[in-house]
C-alpha cells in the first residue's frame, strides 16, 4: 500500500508507466521504418495479343493437329499371338504414323507357359534393284515388353502394353551426316524401288526337354507392315489468284526466262522472253490449286525457226499451245555409283488467255514482236502421299516445269526449251492458328 501511495504522491499512476513504455517502442519502430528505402508499385502487365502491332511481324508456324483419322485401331492375330494397335491413321488398310509418332498398342498371348521374353522390333529397310533380297537396313529399334528374371520364374502377364516411337533421323553406314527418316515409298518403273517399315513381335519360349547341340529356347515371330508418312504443311497460305498481286506483291515471285536464239539469224531481236509469276512461298499443298500468270514476248518468226529445229516433222502453223506448264516429280536412285531417274507428271496447268493480249496464237514468219498473256492454275491430278525426301540411295524432288513448244514430259538435259523451278509439295493444308 506504501508503494501505491508513494506513486500517488509523485503523481504517476503505475498504468501510466506501462503506457509510456509502449509508446517508446512504437517510436523506435517508426524510426527503423523511416530508414528503409521507398518502394513504388510495379507497372501493370502489358496487354498481350496474337495480332502484331504496326511495325511488328508474326512468325509463321505450321501446327501439328490431331485429325479425325488419328484414332484408327488394328487387330492382328497370328501364331497364338494377338497384336492391337491404337491411335493411328489408316492408309491402304495399313496403320500409318507421322513424324516422330509413337506406336501404341498391346500384345496378348494365348499360351503363356514357358514364355521367357516378349520383344517388339521396329525396322526400316530400303530395297534396291540388284541388292540383297533383305534390303538395306536404315533403322532397327527393339523394346522388351516383358522378360522373366529366371528360366522357371514368373508367368508372362496376359496383356503387355506396347509403346515405341519413330526416330526422326538416322545415320547411314559410312556416312558422317544424318538423314531425315524417309517416308514409306514405292517405285515400280523403270525398276522396283521401295522403302518398307515393319513391326515384329518376338516371343521367346523355353523348350520342354533340352536337346544336345540345340538351343534351350525358340522364337516365334509376328511381322506386320506399317506406313510412315510425316505430315508437312506450308508456312503460309497461297494467294487465291494473280489478281491479288497489287494488294500483296510480297506473296508473288517473278521468274524471267530468256531463250536465246539457236538459229543463225544474227538478229538479237529473235528471242523469247517469258515472265512466270508464282506464289513466293514455293511450298504448296498437293490437293490445292496453285495460281500463276504467264507473259511471253517474242516474234512468230523466232518460234517458227525453233519449231523447224526441234519439231521438224510438225507444221509450225498447226502448233496451238506454245507454252505448257506442269508439276513433275523426279525420283533419282543411286546404286554403287550408277544412277537412273524417273519423272512423273503430277498435274498439268490450265491456261486462260487474257483479253488484253492477242487471243489467237499464230506461229508464222512475221518479225513483228507479239505478247501473249495467260492466267491459270496448277493442281496435282494424282494422289501425293509424301513430300520430297533425300537418302543416300533415293531422292525425290518436285518441280514446276515450263516448256516452250514441246509438251511437258521428261526433264531435259538441254534446257533451251524448258524452265525448271524447284518447289516442295506438302501433304496437309495450311492452318491459321492466330
Amino acid at each position: 500500500m506504501g508503494t501505491i501511495k508513494l506513486l500517488s504522491i509523485m503523481g504517476v499512476h503505475p498504468f501510466s508507466l506501462q503506457a509510456s513504455h509502449i509508446s517508446s517502442a512504437s517510436m523506435e519502430s517508426l524510426s527503423v521504418q523511416h530508414l528503409l528505402p521507398e518502394y513504388t508499385p510495379s507497372k501493370p502487365a502489358p496487354d498481350y495479343s496474337s495480332k502484331p502491332l504496326p511495325g511488328e511481324k508474326c512468325i509463321q508456324r505450321s501446327p501439328r493437329l490431331i485429325q479425325r483419322g488419328d484414332n484408327a485401331s488394328f487387330t492382328y492375330r497370328e501364331k497364338e499371338m494377338t497384336l492391337k494397335l491404337m491411335d493411328c491413321r489408316e492408309e491402304d488398310r495399313h496403320p500409318s504414323y507421322g513424324l516422330g509418332s509413337t506406336i501404341r498398342g498391346e500384345v496378348s498371348l494365348d499360351h503363356r507357359r514357358r514364355v521367357v521374353a516378349v520383344t517388339a522390333k521396329l525396322e526400316g529397310r530400303v530395297y534396291l534393284p540388284g541388292q540383297p533380297s533383305k534390303g538395306v537396313t536404315i533403322i532397327s529399334k527393339e523394346r522388351t515388353l516383358w522378360e522373366s528374371s529366371t528360366l522357371n520364374g514368373q508367368t508372362c502377364p496376359s496383356i503387355m502394353p506396347l509403346s515405341m516411337s519413330f526416330p526422326t533421323s538416322y545415320r547411314e553406314r559410312g556416312q558422317d551426316r544424318t538423314f531425315r527418316l524417309p517416308p514409306s515409298f514405292e517405285l515400280s518403273q523403270p525398276q522396283r524401288v521401295a522403302i518398307v517399315y515393319t513391326l515384329q513381335i518376338i516371343v521367346t519360349k523355353s523348350r520342354n526337354v533340352p536337346m544336345i547341340g540345340k538351343k534351350l529356347s525358340r522364337e516365334i515371330y509376328m511381322s506386320i507392315h506399317i506406313k510412315y508418312r510425316p505430315r508437312v504443311r506450308p508456312s503460309r497460305p497461297v494467294p487465291d489468284s494473280f489478281s491479288e498481286v497489287k494488294q500483296s506483291p510480297e506473296d508473288w515471285m517473278e521468274d524471267v526466262w530468256i531463250t536465246k536464239p539457236t538459229v543463225g539469224t544474227g538478229n538479237e531481236a529473235f528471242l523469247a522472253r517469258c515472265h512466270l509469276f508464282i506464289p513466293s512461298v514455293r511450298v504448296f499443298t498437293a490437293s490445292e490449286k496453285i495460281p500463276f500468270h504467264l507473259r511471253l514476248e517474242t516474234s512468230p518468226l523466232f518460234l517458227h525457226n525453233l519449231a523447224k529445229i526441234f519439231l521438224p516433222r510438225q507444221n509450225p502453223s498447226e502448233i496451238k499451245e506454245i507454252l505448257n506448264i506442269s508439276i513433275v516429280r523426279q525420283t533419282t536412285v543411286n546404286i554403287q555409283g550408277t544412277s537412273f531417274s524417273h519423272d512423273q507428271i503430277l498435274g498439268r496447268g490450265r491456261m486462260v488467255p487474257q483479253s488484253s493480249s492477242t487471243s489467237k496464237v499464230a506461229i508464222s514468219e512475221s518479225e513483228e514482236p507479239v505478247t501473249w498473256s495467260w492466267n491459270g492454275e496448277l493442281r496435282c491430278e494424282v494422289p501425293v502421299l509424301n513430300t520430297g525426301f533425300n537418302t543416300g540411295q533415293i531422292s525425290t524432288t518436285d518441280y514446276i516445269v515450263l516448256s516452250l513448244l514441246t509438251p511437258p514430259g521428261q526433264l531435259r538435259s538441254d534446257h533451251s526449251l524448258q524452265r525448271v523451278i524447284p518447289i516442295r509439295l506438302a501433304t496437309e493444308p495450311w492452318v491459321d492458328r492466330s
